[in-house]
């Protein structure tokens, strides 16, 4: 078999097929990235909306609900990767495609068999921390699934429940046994503990409150991170700045 870079392997490095193949790779390169960053929403506008907008519906309501959680302290840009875990702790395999999962979600409750309109919106992270006032890796973040009072299976919040609290239990006997003593997570179980597969999830719940939103395109791919990070957590932290809402109690949820 003959690749590109044996074509040109004895030409001088100057040489016109030499400088052709290095326009060809770069101009591929340059075209990828620039679909990813556009597909990732790179220019898409940041339109926030509060209950008092014009364009206002019942979106604006949040209505929260139980909430269960890995809190983690490390950068926002690892918070999909968080989500990601969650995903995988419910036993949805991300590497098929949405109709291969389909079944399961049914069975979890996350889509409603026969039900027209798809999935329903579960999985959240809550940015409790302004990245411009605390130090890289030390913001302070939520993931996790929220359980809203409307969710429609009675059954389905009962096996979400019971598979992700099943989960502690292994990591506490993970712990144990990193440790040595089986007598609890201190010692060699710490320095696993900075990966969120190794952070048991906590239970809380979040309140029904009015909130500004905005809608943004997500790929969970590394632009989607950076945008993140750098546009849509800012865009909210300016628009609670300008309104005068902004204080400990008032944390960005995507």
């Amino acid at each position: 078999m003959l690749n590109y870079h044996e074509l040109t392997l004895d030409e001088p490095k100057n040489s016109p097929a030499k400088r052709k193949q290095f326009v060809i790779i770069t101009t591929i390169m340059i075209t990828l990235l620039v679909y990813h960053a556009m597909h990732a929403g790179v220019f898409y506008s940041m339109d926030i909306l509060t209950s008092t907008s014009d364009q206002a519906n019942a979106n604006n309501l949040f209505e929260g609900g139980e909430f269960l959680y890995k809190l983690m302290t490390k950068d926002y840009a690892a918070s999909g990767g968080t989500l990601r875990t969650v995903k995988e702790d419910l036993g949805l395999d991300l590497t098929l495609s949405e109709g291969e999962l389909t079944e399961l979600e049914m069975e979890l409750g996350i889509i409603a068999d026969g039900e027209e309109g798809g999935e329903v919106d579960l999985f959240y992270t809550v940015f409790m921390d302004d990245p411009g006032n605390v130090p890289g890796g030390k913001c302070r973040f939520a993931g996790g699934v929220l359980l809203p009072p409307s969710f429609h299976s009675k059954e389905g919040r009962e096996r979400i429940k019971s598979r992700l609290l099943r989960v502690n239990e292994d990591i506490l006997r993970a712990k144990r046994g990193l440790s040595g003593d089986g007598g609890g997570s201190s010692g060699g179980g710490a320095v696993e503990d900075n990966h969120s597969r190794n952070v048991e999830y906590r239970v809380g719940n979040l309140p029904k409150v009015e909130v500004a939103v905005a809608q943004h395109p997500f790929t969970d791919g590394a632009f989607s991170a950076l945008l993140q990070s750098y546009k849509i957590i800012p865009a909210f932290r300016k628009y609670a700045k300008e309104n005068k809402i902004e204080s400990a109690d008032n944390p960005v949820v995507i």
